[in-house]
């Protein structure tokens, strides 16, 4: 399996948003410990509430960023171990890429990803089984035809890591 080099976009949104919502956060906390609520002048009649306010938003809306952006990261991180474990301790079969779908749930710069549909027919039972690969932002028509692996679960066949790079697969002309 080749692990893919470098940061997704989604680890990388996840991260800013983390980033940005702790930064919120340490600020509103900081401003109530160490600022004069005398100071701060606003719509309230009393700057002491002005001042609680004022620290209340920068906190609170720090922590909605904070709790989505771990949401990203985490998420991320647990389909990463998911896949090394499927990949450590799954059975290795040899799926053959039949199709290629475009992921509409998602849209990027008014593009949508693709994913291939992959087919495995077992030999003793003759029962064809049908997987998924994650989505990928480049075309994948040219892997139709190839043979990929496809790491499954032994005790829950439903739990599945088909590992293709779309960068390996060789140009048809």
């Amino acid at each position: 399996m080749k692990r893919a080099s470098g940061i997704s976009a989604e680890m990388l949104i996840g991260g800013i948003f983390a980033f940005i919502g702790a930064t919120f956060a340490a600020i509103g906390i900081l401003f109530f410990i160490f600022g004069d609520p005398h100071s701060v002048s606003g719509s309230f009649d009393d700057p002491k509430k002005n001042f609680i306010f004022l620290c209340g938003m920068f906190t609170f809306m720090g922590l909605i960023f904070f709790v989505v952006g771990m949401a990203f990261l985490i998420r991320m991180i647990k389909a990463g171990m998911k896949a090394k474990k499927l990949v450590q301790n799954g059975s290795r079969i040899y799926a053959k890429i039949t199709g290629v779908c475009a992921d509409t749930s998602i849209v990027i710069n008014g593009r949508n990803p693709f994913y291939a549909i992959c087919e495995y027919e077992d030999p003793y039972t003759l029962e064809k089984k049908t997987f998924k690969s994650k989505s990928f932002d480049t075309d994948l028509n040219r892997a139709i035809g190839t043979t990929v692996t496809v790491y499954v679960d032994q005790t829950n066949r439903d739990l599945y890591y088909v590992d293709l790079d779309p960068d390996s697969i060789p140009a048809k002309y």
